[in-house]
């Protein structure tokens, strides 16, 4: 639009017509204007944003600082012009405030060669107000678990490896203790991951609910390994546990079909006697029929294995004696 209306306005100009000529008389003066009230001086405010940094970990404000402090400056109109269009803030360092008995405070003279850097072209004449104030109570502390929220999902055939890791496993956490009476544990954001096949580690941050918190470091390490699984099949014999002195019992089937996942690495870690299939005798007292359930020995079973499953589930009895 501006390429097709500066032609136009050229060639307005150029026209020499009365309306020409009135529009170049006002476009001038106006720049007159501009230059001559822009190159004069005047003294004004400024507002100075503050920033709070290197606040102690162990203690909170227990009121909302002052935001910004107000300088008092002189300088020409192109100055003040050019001060639009910059950002500024002043830093207040938290650990370096003075004391006198129990109240912190600091000067806002002490801020006044870095604001003069900021603000060349001004001259300073006051900065209000002249002592910055701050109140601090002391935090408590707790120590709380870290959670980290899951979501997934592995490639066919993939598993993870081991125990999930989350390092470290617990936070120091510093705030007001009503804040910190109300939490059992700190979040990470939830990991999310898709068609997994490859170990995973990675950082996280455990999330701070509240902004009168902190803690020394939240930072937290997250790995998994991650293996191939494949299927085994192994024939597990069934053995007969409490029968008494002198009994006999026969059981049909007298083994089992049993199926386990595990990493393709540790197939040859697992054999068929690192299981125990058995059938209880003191059941025959409880059963009016001539059927015993087979039961798998969870305390025996390696602890490399998942999924495990057996067929069947119960046997047929005689009882010889």
């Amino acid at each position: 639009m501006l390429e097709r209306l500066l032609p136009k306005l050229i060639d307005f100009i150029r026209s020499g017509s009365n309306r020409s000529v009135i529009v170049i008389c006002f476009l001038m003066s106006t720049l007159f204007w501009f230059l001559i009230k822009f190159s004069k001086e005047y003294t004004y405010y400024i507002d100075y944003p503050l920033e709070y940094v290197n606040q102690p970990i162990d203690k909170y404000l227990k009121e909302q600082p002052l935001s910004e402090l107000k300088i008092k400056v002189k300088g020409h109109g192109f100055a003040f012009l050019k001060e639009t269009f910059f950002n500024r803030n002043a830093d207040i360092d938290l650990s370096k405030l003075q004391r006198q008995g129990s109240t912190s405070f600091a000067l806002s003279q002490a801020l006044r060669p870095n604001i003069a850097r900021e603000l060349n072209g001004f001259s300073i004449l006051d900065i209000e107000p002249d002592t910055l104030f701050l109140d601090f109570s002391i935090k408590t502390s707790a120590t709380l678990k870290v959670s980290v929220p899951l979501d997934l999902s592995f490639s066919e055939n993939y598993v993870q490896y081991g125990d999930f890791k989350v390092v470290p496993q617990e936070i120091e956490v510093f705030g007001p203790a009503h804040i910190l009476d109300t939490l059992t544990r700190l979040y990470t954001d939830v990991l999310k991951r898709d068609d997994i096949s490859e170990n995973i580690d990675v950082s996280l941050e455990a999330i701070l609910p509240n902004a009168m918190l902190t803690a020394r470091n939240t930072a937290v390490k997250v790995s998994q390994e991650v293996a191939r699984f494949t299927e085994i099949h192994k024939k597990i014999p069934i053995q007969l546990i409490n029968v008494p002195t002198g009994k006999e019992l026969i059981v049909k089937p007298s083994e089992v079909d049993l199926s386990y996942w595990i990493a393709m690495k540790d197939v040859a870690k697992v054999k068929a006697s690192d299981f125990v299939i058995y059938c209880d005798y003191d059941e025959i007292a409880m059963t009016q029929r001539k059927i015993l359930n087979i039961f798998l020995d969870e305390n025996k079973k390696p602890s490399i294995v998942q999924r495990v499953k057996f067929h069947p589930s119960t046997v047929e009895f005689v009882k010889k004696n």
